[in-house]
């Protein structure tokens, strides 16, 4: 591997394309199918990447304070190369590496199962299963199905494009090119694009439009693409390759019952189902329909789900209230991030009952200090409050006016580090990489947050 240090030149030409790539479009007419009739886009693809989530000026900041040695932002640098260093000696994932068979009986089918359903104790035979809303049931992780080798690979690739990022070592790069190419591009190990049997049920159901939201990671993936097509490892038939891919599986998603159903769900499965389908249609250049799956995320969604004082009840009433209020919020951010490269603004957007983003985030803001609405409920468990941060800095740059406004969301942040020490992970860290580092952030708070540093290993929150 080459040294790890980055020269000032390497940087700048990551940076700089980054800021010049741009998405092809081509001319649209016919609406998204949501009524069940059939709409096809013919794939015209293109080479052309763009950043979706992250913002190249942001990531500029974080590599220019890489190279200029400052003290967190090289420890959670090291933390990634660590963890890109592990998958490198990983073995490749595949769909047909597991144990179950889908009900096709074809192993490129992805099969995954309900993780809040558990064998029903009321029967001989354990069927069908029954719900338990916010336990998660092992199995449901466990490698006989596709949903925890698809988490780790695409875990493992973030680790990889940042590592690359930041080192320009080609070697990480190869290493998850590997890693897309026996996932998406390779006819012998390759998933077949569709969630036919997501999230089975046994005894109940083959699959449920709620398993559509296991492949909500892959709107990050778009972001790890752009930061590998810097590299030589990724080549141009690699990536039209992949976007037909994405192109089959959108289709899938707004042709298919299950995915029809999935982007109509009136909680967090249809905000990231319809948060998907954006993403998706922008990644292969069909502007016009991301266009209108935005405007459906926010002009019809969100008064739907959100009240004019920020509450989210769908989300309010799970188990996880602050998790799942959260978990929501990180769909429409990613919307308003699609809507973003279509130079439309819906992070100022106001819906007809008075619902907005700003008013989503203000609502959690009291949970911190437990006030207001979460005086009197529980929002801690199983809840790494510290994720928080990524809503939050988000929310000073769209959401400040004035000094106050700063000032008020920079305490809130300022905040989380307390809960970082008492959590498992230091989720926030990770996000200095891509987002700035508050200057109230210092190596001294990393160590008290994280001594042995084994919390910082995780990545950014969305």
């Amino acid at each position: 591997m080459v040294s790890r240090k980055a020269s000032l030149k390497a940087i700048l030409v990551i940076i700089l394309g980054l800021l010049l790539s741009c998405h092809h479009t081509e001319s649209l007419t016919q609406p998204a199918a949501i009524d069940g009739t059939r709409s096809t886009y013919p794939f015209t693809g293109t080479i052309d990447t763009s950043l979706l989530i992250m913002q190249a000026p942001w990531l500029a900041q974080s590599l220019t304070l890489y190279r200029d040695g400052e003290p967190v932002i090289v420890e959670v640098v090291n933390r990634v190369l660590q963890q890109a260093d592990l998958a490198m000696s990983k073995p490749l994932y595949s769909v047909i590496n597991k144990t179950a068979i889908p009900p096709s009986g074809d192993k490129h089918d992805y099969i995954s199962i309900g993780p809040y359903w558990w064998p029903n104790s009321d029967t001989p035979t354990g069927l069908p299963w029954v719900m338990r809303d916010g336990e998660t049931n092992p199995s449901s992780k466990k490698g006989g199905t596709d949903k925890p080798e698809l988490n780790a690979m695409l875990n493992d690739i973030s680790s990889l494009a940042m590592a690359y990022t930041y080192t320009q070592d080609d070697d990480y790069a190869k290493k998850a090119v590997e890693f897309i190419r026996t996932w998406f591009i390779d006819p012998k190990t390759r998933m077949n694009p569709n969630l036919r049997f997501g999230q089975a049920v046994p005894g109940l159901s083959e699959g449920r439009p709620y398993g559509v939201i296991e492949t909500r990671w892959l709107v990050r993936l778009i972001d790890d693409i752009a930061l590998l097509n810097r590299s030589q490892a990724l080549k141009d038939t690699d990536i039209l390759t992949l976007k037909r891919w994405y192109h089959d599986y959108l289709l899938w998603l707004i042709n298919d019952p299950i995915g029809i159903e999935a982007c109509n769900a009136h909680n967090n499965h249809g905000t990231y189902c319809e948060a998907q389908v954006a993403s998706y249609a922008l990644f292969v250049g069909k502007e016009a329909l991301a266009t209108h799956y935005v405007k459906r995320l926010f002009e019809t969604r969100m008064a739907q789900q959100i009240r004019d004082n920020g509450a989210q009840p769908d989300e309010l009433a799970r188990t996880r209230p602050l998790h799942y209020s959260v978990f929501n919020l990180e769909a429409y951010f990613i919307g308003a991030r699609v809507a973003d490269a279509l130079d439309m603004d819906y992070w100022h957007f106001e819906a007809k009952n008075g619902a907005s983003l700003q008013r989503a985030v203000e609502f959690l803001l009291p949970a911190l200090t437990q006030e207001a609405y979460w005086q009197s409920h529980s929002f801690s468990k199983k809840m790494r409050v510290a994720r928080l941060f990524y809503f939050f800095s988000y929310a000073k740059l769209k959401f400040s006016d004035n000094e106050s406004d700063v000032n008020k969301y920079d305490k809130s942040i300022e905040r989380l580090y307390a809960f970082a020490e008492q959590e498992d992970r230091n989720e926030l860290a990770q996000c200095f990489l891509m987002m700035p580092k508050p200057d109230s952030y210092t190596i001294d708070i990393l160590n008290k947050i994280d001594p042995a540093r084994v919390k910082t290993k995780y990545r950014c929150y969305y």
